[in-house]
């Protein structure tokens, strides 16, 4: 809310008439000018010349191992959606290893076992360290920011690639976290396994109608969600905006950090490794009954499987810290 000109003014300390000069380009910024300016607005300098497809520049958005730097990821991840929600007609595809992220949020209970599982086996984060996972005690901040950008992806036309081993990663973190004495009580593990089956019906209804819905409202009118699953070649996950404008990479690392880049070579490489990956998928969203139908029993087999196994055994001793 403020203008171009006001705000160089301001961190050039110059007067708003000195800097139209430099808008119109009639003087050049100094080297010290325009790193001021590539730092505060997170613009890098290397990435004014992609010629070179040897050296490219990238944003780099990680958790800083403290539980206030969760909020501030989020609300990045909210500033990186709104961002390209100004682009005006744009498509996402989400290739998927790992339950895609905004997903999860739309599952406050699972999300928020997933942030305790990653804060406290990845980024060692001490408060959760120094707990046991408990669904009375998690953070509704975070849920809400979770909420805010979750919406947000539920405007974009989408197409998803699933790994076929996206739940199971899942199922094994959470029987990894039972056995280990990181639930406080045994309803919870089953409540987060719960919310995994009510999640992949979910999922099977939006790809059945090939719309993306929150689970409360009714579907929209326009199909805006293509679902595919590959049995082998998913190996990261990587999100790919695409627009008119401009195009955006981002390639996920370590759970919840990643690399973003506009840079025109590697994005038009990555739009042709993931055009070649739904090739080799199986598409399973509005045609193919019988196919998505073996998809998702398959996974609900193990999802089974992994609930009796919790349901039946007794809770783990959770070692005393002296």
């Amino acid at each position: 809310h403020s203008s171009l000109e006001m705000t160089l003014a301001d961190m050039l300390g110059k007067t708003p008439l000195e800097v139209l000069d430099y808008v119109h380009g009639e003087k050049v910024l100094s080297l010290d000018q325009a790193h001021l300016l590539a730092s505060k607005f997170r613009i890098s300098l290397d990435g004014l010349d992609q010629r070179h497809v040897g050296g490219i520049p990238f944003r780099y958005n990680a958790i800083n191992y403290n539980i206030s730097s969760l909020r501030e990821y989020f609300q990045i991840i909210l500033l990186e959606l709104q961002r390209v929600d100004a682009w005006g007609p744009r498509r996402l595809v989400y290739a998927a290893n790992d339950f895609p992220m905004f997903s999860l949020f739309q599952f406050p209970d699972l999300a928020a076992f997933k942030l305790y599982f990653w804060g406290r086996t990845v980024y060692n984060i001490k408060s959760f360290q120094e707990r046991q996972f408990s669904l009375d005690e998690i953070d509704r901040e975070n849920l809400e920011l979770g909420e805010q950008t979750w919406r947000r992806y539920l405007k974009m036309p989408s197409v998803e690639i699933w790994s076929s081993d996206i739940v199971n990663n899942v199922l094994k973190q959470i029987y990894h976290a039972w056995r280990f004495g990181f639930f406080r009580e045994k309803k919870d593990a089953i409540i987060v396994i719960n919310q995994i089956d009510v999640l992949l019906d979910h999922i099977k209804k939006q790809a059945e109608i090939g719309r993306k819905f929150h689970p409360r409202n009714y579907p929209p009118k326009r199909e805006n969600y293509q679902l595919f699953y590959n049995e082998i070649a998913v190996t990261n996950n990587t999100i790919f905006f695409q627009s008119e404008e401009t195009n955006l990479t981002f390639v996920l690392q370590n759970a919840l950090n990643y690399l973003v880049t506009d840079h025109t070579a590697f994005c038009m490489k990555t739009e042709v490794w993931l055009e070649n990956l739904m090739q080799e998928s199986t598409p399973i969203s509005i045609h193919n009954a019988e196919l998505r139908e073996n998809f998702f029993a398959r996974m609900k087999d193990n999802l089974h499987f992994v609930r009796q196994r919790v349901m039946k055994e007794d809770a783990p001793k959770v070692p005393t810290r002296k």
